[in-house]
């Protein structure tokens, strides 16, 4: 690793960034989630439970906005940007001002389940209205119930993100702070932020039903050989 890579990872994690997380936080969210806690933690003039408040009221209309049509796929595409970057700015918060509440905790998971069944819902609706995608109705439905299914049994099995990277590939990637393969924040990318922005709804769903897929089979292998 490089020494301004040292410099950059150490200034995230002192801004309650985690030693390793998946690539769509790190590459794409990180960058300005890590400023605005640096101005939000000097300021303080709000608590880490006020910005998952305001994630929660930007998560609810991203369904509403996907089931509008063209226009409206790219705007929720924004509002879940947006809303995830809120999500992750309110645990950096909380970690850098160290300050951490089981109702943190509740309210934290209420938003992040209201911005995948908002955003699942919303474009279940959009293929459902648009003749071109009949029958892709259910992608989105098989999508929602495959992550929430998958966010239940997945945590108890979950890798340390400040345990040491084991492998090659896995250290060369904890060096950049990135765990060595893509997680649920990388699937959520591509169908609720890369589909609806590119229009290619259906094949972003198929993608993420495919991802959940193959990461129910792999966690039910690694709970068997436990």
């Amino acid at each position: 690793m490089t020494r301004a890579n040292e410099t950059g990872t150490a200034a995230a994690v002192s801004l309650g960034a985690k030693k390793r997380d998946y690539w769509w936080t790190v590459l794409a969210v990180d960058p300005v989630a890590v400023r605005l806690v640096r101005f939000l933690a000097a300021k303080r003039k709000i608590t880490p439970d006020g910005v998952t408040w305001l994630a929660l009221l930007v998560a609810l209309p991203i369904g509403v906005a996907y089931s509008l049509g063209r226009a409206g796929l790219v705007v929720g595409a924004v509002l879940f940007y947006v809303a995830f970057l809120l999500d992750c700015v309110d645990g950096k918060l909380a970690r850098a001002m160290a300050i951490s509440s089981p109702k943190g905790k509740v309210l934290d998971d209420l938003a992040d389940g209201a911005r995948r069944a908002s955003g699942s819902v919303g474009l279940a609706v959009y293929l459902w209205r648009w003749p071109a995608f009949e029958g892709s109705f259910w992608l989105g439905i098989a999508y929602g119930i495959l992550a929430f299914y998958f966010a239940q049994v997945s945590g108890s099995i979950r890798d340390d993100p400040n345990a040491e990277p084991r492998g090659r590939w896995a250290a060369a990637m904890g060096r950049r702070r990135l765990y060595p393969t893509p997680g649920t924040p990388d699937a959520a990318a591509l169908v609720f932020f890369f589909g609806p922005l590119t229009g290619f709804v259906a094949p972003a769903l198929i993608a993420g039903v495919a991802m959940f897929g193959v990461a129910l089979l792999l966690v039910v292998l690694k709970m068997i050989r436990r």
